[in-house]
């Protein structure tokens, strides 16, 4: 039982080393880049809320139509 556990441990202590070492690989993104991707993601966001809005309008003047 006491083997097993310090196998256990014994691997968990490999992994966290090794997850030490795979972070310091990693090539982090700029803030110049964070920000473009951030723009990125807002104005797509802004187009599909329009595009989502229009159908919306669409869909609900056509089913006034279609009830009155």
């Amino acid at each position: 039982m006491i083997g097993g556990l310090q196998a256990n441990v014994l691997k968990l202590r490999t992994f966290l080393v090794e997850v030490n070492q795979e972070g310091r690989r990693v090539v982090w993104p700029t803030s110049k880049e964070i920000a473009g991707a951030t723009g990125v993601v807002l104005i797509t966001t802004a187009i599909i809320a329009v595009i989502l809005m229009f159908y919306d309008l669409l869909i609900s003047s056509g089913l006034k139509v279609i009830l009155r």
